[in-house]
């Protein structure tokens, strides 16, 4: 079989796996333009004579979840914990991709070990030290929870893109009498964009989209996030589909707009991140 025919093919199988892996998205999509009773007669179909802006409204309104709210939560919550993860995990880079030394190596893999534990294991230990730090139940305490979870993943994607970058440019900075702090955050970091954006758009979804820890470490008394909301205002046996589609739509709404705007440093600063280091 020829290159051109394998290319058809591989492209045909790709086609066929983003429409189905958009099939989701469609559904949230066309229903939350919907009311009820177009969505349970034809969940599938363009609501072409049924389009109507009446579920944002209600959704915008109910008095058991204000989205507003629950975008300012978790936006909050959302970048501290991304501009936490940049700064911390691209220094912490830096030191591990200019140091050659058996024991960084060491750490390096330790630290990269951390991305193997499944998150349900480490919770109750979380807890319990948030706890006794009185951090529990506050904002400030999931913060530091998603800096110190997310920090091996940031540190792979960094450390992989630093060592590509030449050790000329520290040497001829020293030389001018620049100190590494200042070498880093004038020279090295503005180098870092494409990975500085594969990594921003990862910890915003991994962290906007994060169910599990704002409902236990948050908790439903101290505010609630986008996902939490959503479960606290749908409940277990809620049949307003019109209502959740909004809310679900609305809620993916930022992560869809982020990775809009900073795609085109996406690609790159994965390859040459992950695949280089």
């Amino acid at each position: 079989m020829s290159d051109a025919a394998l290319n058809r093919i591989r492209h045909a199988f790709l086609f066929i796996l983003c429409l189905i892996m958009l099939v989701p998205f469609y559904i949230a999509v066309v229903n939350a333009f919907k009311p009820k009773e177009a969505i349970v007669a034809n969940p599938m179909g363009i609501p072409l004579a049924d389009l109507t802006l009446s579920n944002f409204a209600k959704v915008a309104v109910t008095p058991t979840f204000n989205i507003f709210q629950a975008y300012g939560t978790t936006a909050i919550i959302t970048a501290a914990s991304i501009v936490c993860l940049v700064c911390l995990g691209s220094m912490m880079s830096y030191v591990m991709a200019r140091t050659k030394h058996p024991l960084m190596t060491g750490a390096y893999l330790l630290l990269l070990g951390g991305m193997m534990i499944p998150p349900q294991v480490v919770l109750i230990p979380i807890i319990k030290l948030l706890r006794a730090l009185g951090l529990m139940f506050t904002e400030t305490g999931l913060v530091l929870y998603n800096t110190g979870w997310y920090i091996p993943f940031t540190a792979f994607i960094f450390t992989g893109f630093i060592r590509t970058i030449s050790k000329e440019l520290d040497e001829s900075a020293m030389m001018e009498g620049a100190n590494v702090f200042r070498i880093f955050w004038q020279i090295i970091f503005p180098i870092l964009k494409p990975p500085t954006a594969s990594v921003v758009i990862f910890l915003f979804l991994f962290v906007w989209n994060d169910f599990l820890n704002p409902l236990v470490l948050l908790g439903s008394t101290k505010g609630y996030t986008v996902t939490t909301g959503i479960y606290l205002a749908i409940g277990q046996y809620s049949t307003n589909w019109d209502e959740i589609f909004a809310l679900v739509l609305l809620a993916s709404l930022p992560v869809l707009l982020v990775f809009l705007f900073m795609q085109r440093y996406f690609v790159s600063g994965l390859a040459d991140g992950a695949v280089k280091g």
